[in-house]
């Protein structure tokens, strides 16, 4: 039901129940958005009477005007449940939401790029990877460019979110739906944002750095990302990404030729070094337990062994069964012993599937 979607909409952003009865409930707004005393917005408990679709288009409007969103724009977050991606870039050469066609070109192109590169990243989880898989052009079929807006220059995309992408393999036991890659471009260009741009000296890129960042590190969609701020002269840019759940900013102003070279400088170091993907048989004694959500799926293990007559340490991703294994595991001090894919440096391992998980006894 579309109230149940607009009450998560808003409880998701801290309004809250004041009072409820048989046919409203009614909910009070964070003060954060500085209305008047007093304000409140009622959702019905029931759709049965004449007025149910106007008194839900006059409530739609309402939120659509606190949040900035259009009708259709809510329509798609709750009736469809998708995420709208929206680019905004603003600096001296934009003029009440007019651009150049040539810049505008190159926006679209290199938002574009990005999507697609971002898509092939988590379907190959390979930072070297320049493959384009056929599933990552159906994610990218499946992102829709949606009525734009003036003030400045704003594109918004409807990213596709409960959409699977690629479906379980035999050796690869994950299906990937669509909303993994749209956090995936959340995650990567708030990396860029937040830890390449803001960093004074030049990022070392050692092993170490490599593996703890390699959620974030793809030579294709870097590269991809730094053309995007040269091309289209980027100065000031906001990425907005908006759900039912929430709505997340990632702010990048003043952005300068210092700024993108560290950027560039990273993505050369990075092919530089020599990250290799094979299988691989490891043997070693957990170092740091973590996990999120113990029951879940993706449960992180640190483990500490030699391999190739190496110190090294790797690290893995384990479902509740294995997770809880590697607990008790843990308090007795047992070796365990994996097999499966990994990216490894001399120095670092990081399964990205396991074949065999066994613990000594």
């Amino acid at each position: 039901m579309i109230q149940e979607k607009i009450i998560s909409f808003l409880t998701n952003r801290h309004w809250v129940v004041i009072d409820n009865n048989a046919k409203l409930i009614n909910y009070r707004p964070p003060a954060d958005l500085n209305l008047p005393e007093g304000f409140t917005i009622s959702i019905p408990t029931s759709n049965d009477f004449s007025d149910f679709n106007q008194f839900i288009d006059n409530t739609l409007e309402i939120i659509g005007t606190l949040y900035n969103y259009s009708i259709e724009e809510l329509k798609l977050m709750l009736d469809k449940e998708q995420t709208i991606f929206s680019i905004r870039i603003y600096d001296d050469k934009i003029k009440d939401g007019r651009i150049s066609l040539t810049r505008f070109e190159q926006v679209l192109e290199r938002v574009k790029a990005i999507l697609l590169d971002t898509a092939s990243f988590v379907i190959d989880k390979n930072p070297l990877s320049f493959r384009v898989p056929p599933e990552a052009q159906k994610y990218l079929n499946l992102c829709e460019f949606i009525e734009t807006q003036k003030g400045s220059f704003i594109a918004k995309i409807q990213l596709p979110q409960k959409e699977l992408i690629k479906e379980n393999e035999l050796f690869d036991r994950n299906e990937i739906y669509s909303e993994e890659i749209n956090d995936k471009v959340k995650d990567v260009l708030s990396y860029v944002n937040n830890e390449v741009f803001t960093v004074v000296d030049k990022i070392n890129v050692t092993d170490d750095y490599l593996i703890e960042n390699e959620e974030h590190i793809n030579l294709k969609l870097l590269k991809n990302i730094e053309i995007f701020y040269l091309n289209a002269d980027i100065k000031n840019i906001d990425f907005t990404f908006s759900s039912i759940s929430e709505t997340e900013k990632i702010e990048s102003l003043n952005i300068t030729k210092a700024k993108i070279h560290r950027l560039t400088e990273l993505i050369e170091d990075v092919s530089n070094k020599t990250i290799e993907t094979a299988d691989i048989a490891f043997r070693g004694q957990i170092i740091t337990l973590k996990s999120k959500d113990p029951d879940g799926s993706r449960n992180n293990v640190i483990l500490g062994g030699v391999y190739d007559d190496l110190p090294v340490i790797a690290s893995v991703k384990l479902d509740s069964e294995h997770y809880k294994k590697a607990i008790e595991a843990h308090k007795l001090k047992q070796y365990i012993n994996i097999t499966g894919t990994a990216k490894k440096t001399k120095t670092r391992v990081s399964f990205i599937s396991i074949a065999t998980f066994q613990i000594e006894e």
